[in-house]
């Protein structure tokens, strides 16, 4: 628990002043799933090469980039923690929380999103894969209902894949390959020991100012996007195991500002523990304790 606090108060830390702002209930927006792209990414071949698609002090190939980031994690299992805040003048407008655990090639998954905040309708959703099927329960103001969303073999649910049937798309794939080609990239450098401890592995940092399009690094039209500032940590092998991306939106008379933290965490350790399974250990716990 602290080690995963400390790397997102170090995502924060990472970021320039900036600001951002999105419109509405962000629950509603559909994430759109990118198919896992098939080539396996190799390590980099150069000194110069520091991971696929990126050179020197340079993201020379975004989409090489994140097919290697949905490669790598299409193969493992891990965790994955996304945040995006909004604020206005009256303070908090939303805040759209996201966690999942996923087995090595999407076999069976837990995932929850939350969304709290005056400008949303609170929500929860939570969803699993488990058996060759994809349950998700929806509860909206004290009210919850269930559907399953997908079914292996077809019964009760169409016959979609695992990943394809999860509400959100684990990888961010879309959303990492838009960052990293629009944002104008001023530095990418070795992380320091302090980011290795963090996350037990060598990787590198990569900071941005501005974006050559604006308008691309808000998740739906407004009318003017400023302030962009972009941190985010990728390994050798070309998985982007975090960002933190701030930046200032306008629209109309209104501005908001946006903070969105990605993370991936646990990568080859994850276990996916069912609720029913967490409710049975903490039945046996009970009934083995001493009187």
């Amino acid at each position: 628990m602290r080690r995963g606090v400390a790397i997102a108060v170090v995502c924060l830390c990472l970021l320039s002043a900036g600001c951002t702002g999105l419109f509405g209930d962000e629950t509603a927006a559909t994430e759109t799933v990118t198919p896992a792209p098939v080539p396996t990414a190799d390590a980099p071949t150069s000194p110069a090469q520091r991971a696929p698609g990126v050179v020197g002090d340079r993201v020379v190939n975004a989409t090489a980039l994140g097919r290697a980031h949905v490669s790598q994690l299409s193969t493992t299992s891990y965790q994955v923690h996304h945040t995006r805040t909004v604020m206005n003048g009256s303070g908090l407008h939303s805040r759209v929380r996201t966690r999942a655990s996923i087995s090595a090639g999407y076999q069976s998954y837990t995932a929850t999103r939350t969304a709290s905040g005056h400008g949303v309708t609170p929500r929860e959703i939570h969803s699993t894969w488990r058996d060759g099927r994809a349950l998700r329960r929806t509860t909206v103001n004290g009210s919850t209902s269930t559907e399953v969303v997908a079914d292996s073999r077809g019964i009760g649910g169409p016959p979609r894949p695992p990943r394809a049937a999860l509400f959100f798309e684990p990888t961010f794939n879309d959303r990492l390959i838009t960052l990293l080609s629009v944002v104008n990239i001023t530095s990418i450098r070795p992380g320091d020991e302090v980011i290795k401890q963090l996350y037990g592995v060598s990787l590198y940092r990569i900071k941005g100012t501005g974006a050559a399009d604006d308008s691309a690094v808000a998740t739906r039209s407004v009318d003017r996007v400023s302030n962009v500032s972009l941190s985010a940590t990728v390994t050798p092998h070309g998985v982007v195991r975090s960002y933190a991306l701030q930046y200032t939106v306008i629209n109309g008379s209104e501005t908001h500002r946006v903070t969105e933290i990605l993370r991936y965490s646990d990568l080859g350790t994850t276990d996916v523990v069912f609720e029913d399974q967490q409710r049975t250990e903490r039945h046996r716990t009970r009934t083995a304790r001493p009187d």
